[in-house]
């Protein structure tokens, strides 16, 4: 099964063609207005790099956030754009649970942290089960002075789009946690089309039609655009 996995969630436009598991082909791009001014030429490089059409594929998966409102707008417009007219299905994935895959050999909690507004990010625990990884806290938003509180045992954080956390890292904070490194935690387009795969192999595709956002700051997302 060819998949096309699409992240426009964080600052990172991340991008892969997959066949099943294995990946055909993968690209990243950390520039500025990429996802506005490159997503759509960014695909049809991809796909013109591994010797594809676009009716060639047989899904498409997204990460639905949370993350940035703006960037999540323009990944599932772009997705609804692509299959309109066309037979593919579509899956939605957590961008927590993309990016807790950056740690997925971890012994112990993986807790990834992105970026919302101000000092706020959002955040959800996982840890490996049996070769798969399992959340074991769903996802929330937290202020990041609750740290402290949050972090309740050994953990690894995965830290996304914050230029300055060390004033965060509280002594009873660093006593717990480890920090991936920047280059180790940038979401890949590899993952979110392995997840979609999964997801489409349990028969789980959503109605693209139906489709939104995970904001989880709904009210603000709101207000922002204008509702």
């Amino acid at each position: 099964m060819k998949i096309l996995g699409i992240d426009t969630s964080t600052e990172v436009l991340g991008l892969a063609i997959t066949e099943d598991d294995n990946l055909i082909s993968e690209a990243r791009y950390v520039i500025k207005r990429a996802h506005a001014e490159r997503l759509i030429t960014a695909v049809a490089d991809l796909l013109s790099a591994s010797r594809l059409a676009l009716d060639d594929l047989e899904g498409i998966s997204i990460s639905i956030g949370p993350g940035s409102f703006t960037g999540l707008r323009i990944g599932l417009a772009a997705v609804k754009g692509l299959v309109f007219g066309r037979n593919i299905p579509v899956a939605g994935v957590s961008t927590l649970e993309v990016l807790a895959h950056c740690g997925r050999f971890w012994n112990g909690e993986i807790r990834p942290l992105i970026r919302a507004q101000a000092d706020e990010a959002y955040t959800a625990a996982f840890r490996e089960d049996g070769g798969e990884l399992v959340m074991k806290q769903g996802a929330r938003l937290i202020a990041m002075d609750e740290l402290e509180t949050v972090v309740a045992e050994k953990t690894l954080l995965i830290i996304s789009g914050f230029k300055s956390y060390q004033d965060y890292i509280t002594p009873k904070v660093k006593e717990k946690v480890s920090i991936a490194l920047p280059q180790d935690s940038m979401i890949s387009g590899f993952t979110v089309a392995r997840l979609g795969w999964q997801r489409f192999e349990n028969n789980q595709v959503d109605a693209v039609e139906n489709l939104e956002p995970f904001y989880l700051k709904e009210f603000k997302a709101k207000k922002k655009i204008g509702l």
